[in-house]
């Protein structure tokens, strides 16, 4: 009898540091999908159609003390108002996005990230220029097909 209650907690101990073992390599993946999704939130802002397939639909976007809770609103008047920019400038406006200092944290199948971006805007027969510094904070979920964001917040960087 002592052999196999000896034989069960060994296996018993087995599986939880299994479980241990591919639980934290399970959160490492995700930590790097995320951050993927964060890197591509910002490459993706010359193609705001193809940024938008990162978003959720019930996506909720904050930025300069306007709270945007219709997404599909909210994109096609970024769309417009990009389109409409380039228009006026002859040509399309290229942007280059910086993110710096990412930080990630996984709760299940959420995650929280935040970190700082600015963008060089080359616009089409103009000067060029650079956006002030925001912070961004993203709030992601994870669904079948990968993770999708759910909340955007953006704030200018103020401040030392």
């Amino acid at each position: 009898m002592k052999n196999i209650e000896r034989g069960s907690r060994l296996t018993m101990l087995i599986f939880v540091l299994a479980g241990l073992i591919f639980a934290s390599n399970t959160f490492a993946d995700d930590e790097s999908d995320v951050m993927a999704i964060i890197y591509q939130y910002g490459d993706l802002e010359n193609d705001l159609e193809a940024q938008a397939k990162l978003m959720r639909s019930d996506r909720v976007y904050i930025t300069g003390g306007i709270r945007q809770t219709d997404e599909a609103k909210n994109m096609a008047n970024q769309i417009a108002g990009r389109k409409a920019s380039e228009s006026m400038n002859g040509g399309k406006t290229e942007f280059v996005t910086t993110i710096e200092g990412p930080v990630v944290s996984i709760h299940g199948d959420v995650a929280v990230a935040s970190f700082v971006r600015w963008w060089n805007i080359y616009p089409h027969n103009q000067a060029s220029n650079t956006s002030p510094p925001t912070w961004v904070t993203l709030v992601l979920i994870k669904e079948r097909d990968g993770w999708l964001i759910k909340h955007t917040h953006q704030s200018p960087l103020l401040g030392n």
